[in-house]
């Protein structure tokens, strides 16, 4: 069921028009709030509240896993796709001659560390072209069979919305043996998301857009198959040790049991953490589905205004229900976002595209007011 309109849970002006979720979401009132009390107990660190950390920890890793269907066990703690991805990359090999399958423009986190792993072992890059239709799952499908060793996808094209059901892919890549690593940074916390259905190898997840938490803030999904792997750092987070550091040096050879033993180095981040955990939190009270639910009809209203001016989007069968790029009948100006955010209306330009990513802060009037600011600047 959609959701009211939840501008009072941000601290926005009354004269911004956010549609850039999609580059940076912002923090709702209540992670702001927890990260100026977490920046008062780093100045403070002598102070108890410092001991909730672990447990804010904790809770992260359970509430991204309850976004994806997972269990928090499977969950590792990273600060960005990169990081995750070079985790994936270090726990699978692939055959010589086998090929690693990518989209056209995919997000560069999830491309250069596989053709990478294509060299190591002598393995082809394939990237799916763009296709007319906007039916990504089909082009996709078609680039898919026996000589398939890994594909690296999304499940919403960053540029534009684009769709991949990862359904129907996931089965022909487990039938051939491969291995799945996706990235969700563009669906999670907007768009339902289950490991259980899709039995992917890896997720990873920046959480800075659409789980409205801090930079640096991000995650991992590890299949359980893959949790006795080798991470690619080691610290002391990740260890079990033979004696504790109070009255040892705390090594240890054992990893702590699940995903937990690829987390990121300096992980229980003081500020990020508590930031993280209260803007989850508040999705989780919204729920996925509602979200998802809600930002849909502003993404078809988007739609319908682009097309009514001759302007081309993904089709609505291809298209995720939160986010949508626009494609001009010329490429727009470098300076196009820019010229749109002095006149406080907030989007990016992405691929050649005008790519806009409303939140439960956003109005059919800011939809109204996008395009008014972007027929003024059209004329130019």
């Amino acid at each position: 069921m959609p959701l009211a309109n939840q501008r009072h849970l941000f601290d926005l002006p009354d004269d911004i028009v956010y549609l850039n979720c999609a580059a940076q979401g912002p923090a709702p009132i209540a992670a702001r709030d927890a990260g100026r009390r977490a920046v008062d107990r780093k100045a403070r660190p002598w102070d108890p509240e410092r001991l909730r950390l672990a447990d804010e920890m904790a809770s992260c890793r359970a509430l991204f896993a309850g976004f994806v269907g997972a269990e928090a066990g499977d969950i590792a703690l990273t600060g960005a796709t990169s990081y995750a991805m070079a985790v994936a990359a270090a726990n699978v090999r692939i055959e010589p001659g086998q090929t690693v399958v990518m989209l056209e423009a995919q997000f560069p986190s999830n491309y250069y560390v596989w053709r990478r792993v294509a060299a190591r072992d002598g393995g082809e890059v394939v990237v799916v072209p763009r296709p007319d239709d906007g039916d990504w799952t089909s082009a996709v499908l078609e680039h898919l069979g026996p000589e398939t060793g890994l594909v690296a996808l999304p499940n919403v094209h960053w540029v534009d919305g684009g769709l991949i059901d990862l359904l129907p892919i996931a089965t022909a890549v487990h039938a051939d043996g491969a291995v799945l690593a996706v990235d969700a940074t563009q669906s999670i916390g907007a768009q339902p998301f289950d490991v259980r259905r899709i039995d992917p190898d890896f997720v990873a997840c920046s959480a800075y857009k659409w789980l409205l938490s801090p930079d640096q803030s991000g995650y991992l999904y590890v299949a359980p198959r893959h949790q006795h792997g080798e991470p690619i750092e080691h610290n002391h987070a990740t260890r079990i040790g033979d004696g504790p550091m109070t009255l040892s040096p705390g090594y240890g050879e054992r990893f702590r049991h699940g995903a937990a033993r690829f987390d990121q180095g300096a992980a229980d981040a003081m500020i990020h953490v508590p930031m993280a955990e209260a803007a989850m939190r508040q999705i989780a009270e919204w729920g996925v589905d509602e979200i998802a639910a809600t930002l849909a009809p502003l993404v078809d209203r988007i739609a319908d205004e682009a097309e009514s001016r001759g302007w081309r989007v993904p089709p609505k069968a291809h298209r995720a229900p939160h986010f949508i790029g626009i494609t001009l009948p010329e490429p727009p100006a470098p300076d196009l976002a820019d010229r749109l955010a002095s006149g406080n209306v907030h989007v990016s330009l992405r691929d050649g595209r005008v790519r806009v990513s409303p939140y439960l802060f956003n109005s059919i009037e800011d939809v109204t007011a996008l395009f008014a600011a972007l027929d003024r600047n059209l004329r130019r």
